[in-house]
């Protein structure tokens, strides 16, 4: 009977591995999309378009989800790619829904400290998808319709990441494009396409 219930357990435990590493899969988000604290109500945020997170649970039409990256130690309220970088995964209305992780990372980007963080929250599951390459390509198409009708389309590492964070917003006040809309991706693409820092 001990030895069933030893195997048993050890079974059990054994499975555990399995579902994390499935529970771990990369997601995209397919557009902009509103970070609740709850399904369906209790607004927290906005996550940004190609932003990848982790789907921790599902209920309903809703996804439970974790985005993780580097927040400024001072001002809490966004999440970006990397320490310095202005790639936004997502932004908050609160500092408290952003938990920050110094022993985790931390590092002192032009005097500013930044702290790995992560925030969680529900979005609707049917606008996560795991295919960040059609999304690229999209993102790609939109850049040479919208930028080729006055003038060549600039290559994405003309720029790096945070000069495209300036550039676009400039050119779209003589243009209208701005980063918002439908260039919301074509602004990841660019940015995540750019020239190194």
């Amino acid at each position: 009977m001990t030895k069933t219930i030893l195997i048993g357990a050890l079974v059990a435990g054994l499975s555990l591995p399995v579902m994390s590493a499935q529970a771990a899969e990369v997601w995209y988000s397919a557009a902009p999309l509103e970070v609740n604290a709850a399904p369906g109500s209790d607004y927290l945020g906005t996550l940004d378009v190609a932003t990848p997170v982790t789907v921790l649970e599902k209920k309903g039409d809703m996804a439970k989800v974790r985005i993780s990256g580097w927040s400024l130690k001072e001002y809490p309220s966004q999440i970006f790619k990397e320490a310095g970088l202005r790639i936004e995964y997502a932004s908050f209305d609160e500092e408290k829904a952003v938990k920050l992780d110094g022993k985790s990372g931390e590092k002192t980007v032009q005097g500013n400290v930044w702290q790995k963080s992560s925030a969680e929250g529900w979005v609707p599951a049917k606008s996560l998808t795991k295919d960040i390459n059609g999304l690229w390509k999209q993102a790609a198409e939109r850049h040479g319709d919208a930028c080729s009708s006055c003038h060549g389309a600039p290559k994405a590492d003309h720029f790096t990441a945070n000069q495209w964070a300036s550039q676009l917003p400039v050119r779209g006040g003589r243009t209208g494009h701005t980063r918002r809309g439908n260039n919301a991706l074509m602004f990841k693409w660019l940015q995540e396409n750019a020239k190194p820092l």
